[in-house]
This record gives C-alpha cells, sequence and structure tokens, in this order.
C-alpha cells in the first residue's frame, strides 16, 4: 500500500473551501489534476474523475463516495473492477485554523497491482498543485481585493 498526504494552509474559511471543493462540475476551472468531475458529493453515490497525472496517461475511474461531513471532510474510493489491480481511498479533510483560515489535508492510500505506476514520485507534486489551486480559488473568491494587491 502507497501512502499520499500533502497538505495547506488556506486563508479562507472552510465553508469556502467546502463549497468549491463540493462543486464538482466547476473541477475543469482549476484542479490542474482532477480535470473533470461529475455527480452527486452524497455517501453512497458514484462520482465520476478524469485525472491527468504529470508524466502518466490519463484516466477517468468511477468512485463511490464513502464519508462526507459538510466543510470537514469528504472521502471517496475508486477501484478497477478487476479485484486486486488498483484501489485508492481519497479523503479531503478541512481544519478550521481560526481567523478565517482553513487546512486542507488531501491525502490517498492506493493498493493493488497497479500501484506503482499510478503512485510515482510525480504524484505528491500533482497533489501539492492542486492544493495551491484550490487555495488560490478560495483566497480569491473569499478577498477578492487579492487580484489587486498582487
Amino acid at each position: 500500500m502507497k501512502h499520499i498526504r500533502t497538505s495547506i494552509d488556506i486563508e479562507a474559511p472552510p465553508s469556502i473551501v467546502w463549497e468549491i471543493l463540493t462543486d464538482l462540475d466547476a473541477y475543469h476551472e482549476w484542479n490542474p489534476y482532477i480535470t473533470e468531475a461529475s455527480g452527486e458529493v452524497e455517501e453512497g453515490e458514484i462520482v465520476e474523475i478524469h485525472v491527468e497525472p504529470t508524466g502518466r496517461r490519463q484516466s477517468t475511474l468511477d468512485c463511490r463516495v464513502t464519508n462526507v461531513v459538510p466543510e470537514r471532510r469528504l472521502q471517496w474510493v475508486g477501484e478497477l473492477r478487476v479485484p486486486g489491480l488498483f484501489r485508492g481511498r481519497h479523503t479531503f479533510e478541512l481544519d478550521a485554523l481560526g481567523d478565517d483560515r482553513t487546512r486542507l489535508v488531501n491525502r490517498e492510500e492506493v493498493s493493488g497491482l497497479l500501484t506503482r505506476f499510478v503512485v510515482t514520485e510525480e504524484t505528491p507534486l500533482d497533489y501539492e498543485w492542486m492544493n495551491k489551486e484550490l487555495a488560490r480559488r478560495a483566497e480569491l473568491w473569499f478577498n477578492p481585493q487579492r487580484t489587486a494587491e498582487a
């Protein structure tokens, strides 16, 4: 099993980060790793994600939403139809830091025979890039003056 864990502190409250994170139809506007997503963010539902990892083949995966705690946690599990080939449990956790700040922890546990092809040295960098783009979008939404200051 491989574990990926990245985090970032965001200058916006969890409510805004959550809204962006759960608006799957807008992923193509900001997310460089999960470039398309669709479905309902409700436990038991299937979401379809299109992943464009650096240096590897693009793929589309159906994932079952396994845990939703508004403004705190979103988790889904994707696996291939052939048992033992690939299983990924992706979790986004939001921690309120006070002063309208949020810590995002973006992690995944990957298992199966294809793990070494799915998780490479670039994978954590892709997750960090996704985190930065989510933070940028949330911070601009929360504080539109940031564009004038930049």
